[in-house]
């Protein structure tokens, strides 16, 4: 039995890595700061594309632009892949499978040609897991990401085009 205890002790670390402690996000404007009973629990890194659709607009059937569809993203702990962007603002760990969804709270303007950073209001779905008590979501330190300037009218509608981005996501539980 003594082994089993020792063997745990020494494996733990290695398995979660991305509970340490977290510092805060630079570069944030009050709007995107989360709320002071909420600490970040851990820090992941995500690398993936956004994909596009060319579609008319709504206001004018004759004028297309590039619509958001989904993104296809995956989150890294230190290189090592735990999560990915299931959906817009949906996040799925690849272990345990426990979710968060969330809602766009606030934003800050990223930089030109640069995703906007967002806080997001959580929904933890699981009571236990990586995203288990998580509350807020901030994505910081935007590249890239946003919908192409040109290559959408009547000919290429229906069409999709992909942006490359990174960001890091910062996820939040309440203080205690």
């Amino acid at each position: 039995m003594r082994i089993h205890f020792h063997i745990l002790a020494i494996t733990l670390p290695l398995v979660m890595p991305a509970l340490a402690a977290v510092s805060l996000p630079g570069g944030l404007t009050s709007s995107i700061t989360a709320s002071a009973d909420e600490e970040p629990a851990f820090m992941l890194r995500a690398e993936g594309t956004n994909v596009f659709e060319c579609k008319p607009l709504a206001s004018d059937p004759d004028r297309f632009a590039w619509a958001f569809s989904s993104p296809q993203s995956t989150l890294y702990d230190a290189g090592r892949p735990v999560a990915r962007n299931a959906a817009e603002n949906m996040f799925e760990s690849l272990g345990d499978r426990s979710t968060v969804t969330a809602s766009i709270r606030a934003r800050q303007d990223g930089g030109s040609n640069n995703l906007p950073w967002l806080l997001l209001r959580a929904q933890s779905t699981a009571d236990a897991g990586l995203f288990a008590g998580v509350t807020s979501v901030q994505r910081v330190n935007t590249a890239g990401g946003v919908a192409p300037d040109t290559g959408c009218d009547a000919n290429n509608a229906g069409k999709e085009a992909r942006s490359a981005f990174k960001a890091d996501y910062y996820f939040y539980r309440r203080r205690g």
